[in-house]
């Protein structure tokens, strides 16, 4: 596989202008953590508002596949601000090419599931994506967002206040009896209207949902609630 080698104007190109703005910010206030290199692959961890594992592996075809933990990157979107700011640490570690697999193969090929769906009608996978949101707000408010409909801040806030309601701090293990798993996504889709330019919309909302969370749980604070105070917060986006 022939080598490249990575820049930070090739992912200016390639990603979201508000987004490398926001990965640039992140690189240079020090969030790229554990940055290692590893066979066919970088990883790093990047603090967002929790702790994201990124992972860079080289291609055939020039830019890097990028993976993060983050909720826009398990959505698929494309150079998240996490991914950005790991390939900037790279490149600024004085390692402009990515490590090669043990084999010179390409790593990260295609899973059978994205061939799968890649062979499938668009009609097919629309009506599939509905039916997910129809049956997840979440999934509706991250959708909305991608098209940048007004109605993804509401229809994100709505899911996150009823998620509020029913929370049940200290439900052991059982994260969904607690309502905690749905909190978090709640809170993550509130992250991913901020990476889709909706961070004025995600101030207001995460500082509405702070005060809720003080009136239900009677000043109860834990993780999820230094998440939504980070995301209340206008510099921290």
């Amino acid at each position: 596989m022939a080598r490249f080698r990575l820049s930070p104007e090739d992912l200016r190109s390639a990603a979201d202008p508000a987004w490398f703005s926001r990965g640039l910010r992140y690189f240079e206030s020090g969030r790229v953590q554990r940055l290692r290199p590893g066979p066919g692959q970088v990883t790093a961890v990047v603090s967002g508002t929790r702790p994201y594992r990124v992972t860079l592996r080289p291609t055939a075809t020039g830019l890097p596949q990028e993976d993060c933990t983050c909720p826009l990157g398990r959505d698929g979107a494309p150079w998240c601000k996490h991914a950005i700011a790991t390939a900037l640490a790279w490149i600024d570690a004085g390692q402009p090419e990515l490590p090669d697999s043990p084999d010179g193969g390409t790593a990260g090929t295609e899973s059978a599931l994205k061939e799968f769906l890649a062979d499938q009608e668009h009609d097919w996978l629309v009506d599939q994506l509905l039916d997910f949101a129809d049956d997840d707000p979440t999934v509706l408010a991250r959708l909305q967002a991608a098209g940048g409909m007004a109605e993804a801040p509401e229809t994100a806030y709505a899911e996150l206040e009823a998620a509020i309601v029913e929370f049940t701090p200290g439900g052991g293990w059982d994260t969904e009896e607690s309502g905690t798993e749905r909190l978090r996504r709640a809170i993550d889709t509130l992250d991913v209207l901020a990476d889709y330019g909706y961070e004025e919309d995600v101030v207001r909302l995460a500082t509405e949902a702070l005060g809720l969370y003080d009136d239900v749980l009677h000043g109860y604070e834990d993780a999820l609630s230094d998440r939504l105070r980070e995301l209340s917060d206008p510099d921290a986006l």
